[in-house]
């Protein structure tokens, strides 16, 4: 059995491998992520030391996961969909929005293109927020 301490490993790096997998391409990972390309490399690159395996080789068509990467992706994505179950518990209390403001600061470009759908949004999930 593997001694890794889970306290000392960074559990977003299981995110970025169930975004490779399911993206097939370190860039295509990072825009869903909203992280670099070099920065799924390099979690890419602290999996591959974790399991000991490659995980995804290079292809024409982007990557294509390993052995060891088919093993893993069941089990990594039912942690995360566990956790995401979880957050989903977690329900924001509406009241502690109530009388509070919020001032967004952006371009007319931005403020015509996007203001009232935000608006609308924000008045939809959260009443009594202004």
């Amino acid at each position: 059995m593997n001694n890794i301490n889970i306290e000392a490993l960074d559990l977003n790096l299981f995110k970025v491998f169930e975004a490779l997998y399911e993206e097939g391409s370190a860039s295509r990972a990072a825009l869903r992520l909203g992280i670099t390309q070099s920065a799924v490399s390099a979690a890419l690159g602290r999996l591959r030391k974790i399991y000991g395996d490659h995980l995804f080789d290079r292809t024409g068509r982007g990557l294509r996961p390993s052995r060891r990467a088919e093993e893993l992706k069941p089990i990594v994505s039912e942690a995360l969909d566990r956790c995401r179950q979880s957050l989903s518990l977690a329900q924001l209390d509406q009241a502690a929005f109530d009388g509070r403001s919020v001032v967004l600061g952006w371009s007319d470009d931005y403020e015509i293109a996007l203001a009232r759908k935000l608006i609308n949004r924000v008045a939809q999930e959260y009443p009594g927020l202004r």
